[in-house]
């Protein structure tokens, strides 16, 4: 991972949530039959994420803005505003039903907000802003503020949006921003005007079409700077949807299981998705990390805060616990690691004080709703797990007859101890 990318970590607390459904009756929407885009719209409209026009239409065609496709990939993704699921994004606290509020201490919240995201100098009285999607869209990382820097941090909202902006956003609304920016500048996108294409463009391109996002033109061609219709922002949203969701089984629950020198004991995880992808189970991380940390009252010692953060614009999670601090990117096997040498000093995200480690696992965590899901091969209990760790040798157990995903924190030795 360059050191740059570590340079930008920003912050803001990860969250999981309920279901959140805006779903009305759209059906029969006159001016889609027959268009080429009726399957995926029509999807959906189905799903609740958009919807037709008073008139019973869609207007298929008609151009969409920056800020109309902001809104409508947020609410894709589950994060509204108000709901469960964005608390996370809005006022940086994490809370879970049945659970007390989890937040890092202040002295933390003051050092890592001086990385936060610089505001879009266009967007205070927009529509967008105030019904509470900017501000999501920052601190998720749906928007980088810097890619506007050029033009005095102005997002011009009602701009109509671009393919290639569109594809960007997709990027990072499925966590692939990182594989996105490494050097792609010698491969073939698959589109047949990608020599038209600079060498900044093609990673977002190559990645949200291997992920299935993008479509070209009849000719092979993508034409990345046209402005966007209302149909095509939709099949990318939908087609960005079917990649993300994909192995969900809501059969499948989580449990965390703590580990002193006096025991095991399980807690079950709220509300946590389990993906199942080709025999490998991706799990929220930052839900079984809060649920973990909300039971250290057990004998286990959590020095220095045990919390989770979220950086938006290189899309990485930070796991603090024992005195260690991990730093995982979505899309990415990379993963670093720190001390955090003292319970009483500030913590800050220096890029220099991260040190690569090595994983035993090559699996790059996905995105599902907001939320870093890490990747393991499931092991039994009564098998080893040394081959099967992730950091603080964490380990996904699997029950096969309860269909139980559990995962294992194992205290790490304390550098004070």
């Amino acid at each position: 991972m360059r050191k740059w990318l570590l340079r930008a970590v920003v912050i803001g607390l990860l969250i999981s949530l309920p279901v959140v459904s805006l779903a009305v009756d759209n059906s029969g929407l006159k001016d889609l039959k027959g268009h080429w885009s009726e399957a995926q719209v029509t999807k959906a409209v189905k799903t609740g994420w958009i919807n037709g026009y008073p008139d019973k239409s869609f207007r298929p065609e008609k151009t969409i803005t920056r800020a109309e496709f902001t809104k409508m990939a947020l609410a894709a993704d589950r994060l509204i505003p108000g709901s469960d699921n964005a608390l996370l994004y809005e006022t940086g606290k994490q809370q879970y039903k049945g659970d007390s509020e989890i937040a890092v201490n202040s002295e933390d919240q003051r050092t890592l907000t001086e990385y936060e995201q610089k505001p879009l100098t266009d967007m205070s009285s927009h529509w967008l802003t105030k019904q509470g999607w900017t501000n999501i869209a920052l601190n998720y990382g749906m928007l980088v503020s810097e890619d506007y820097a050029h033009s005095g941090y102005r997002f011009d909202p009602d701009k109509p949006i671009t393919r290639y902006e569109m594809a960007i956003i997709m990027d990072r609304m499925l966590g692939l921003v990182n594989p996105a920016m490494y050097d792609h500048s010698g491969e073939d996108t698959g589109f047949t005007d990608d020599g038209n294409m600079m060498d900044w463009q093609k990673g977002y391109v190559i990645e949200a079409r291997k992920a299935g996002v993008l479509q070209g033109y009849p000719d092979g061609s993508f034409h990345g700077e046209r402005t966007a219709t209302r149909a095509e922002a939709v099949t990318m949203v939908q087609n960005a949807l079917d990649y993300m969701e994909k192995g969900i089984d809501k059969d499948i629950t989580v449990k965390v299981i703590h580990h002193n020198y006096s025991g095991d004991w399980e807690q079950n995880v709220p509300e946590a998705m389990v993906q199942n992808i080709d025999g490998v189970l991706y799990i929220p991380a930052d839900r079984c990390h809060a649920v973990d940390y909300s039971y250290t009252d057990r004998g286990v010692d959590y020095a220095s805060g045990s919390y989770v953060t979220w950086a938006p614009v290189t899309q990485g999670l930070i796991l603090n616990r024992e005195m260690k601090s991990y730093l995982i990117f979505a899309g990415s096997k990379d993963v670093y690691s720190r001390h955090m040498y003292s319970q009483d000093s500030p913590f800050t995200l220096d890029a220099y004080s991260y040190e690569p480690i090595q994983m035993n696992t090559v699996i790059p965590p996905r995105m599902l709703y907001g939320h870093l899901m890490i990747g393991l091969k499931p092991v039994e209990k009564t098998d080893s797990n040394k081959e099967n760790c992730f950091p603080g040798n964490n380990t996904i157990f699997w029950d096969a007859g309860a269909k139980s995903a559990s995962m294992r924190f194992i205290p790490q030795e304390s550098p004070r101890s």
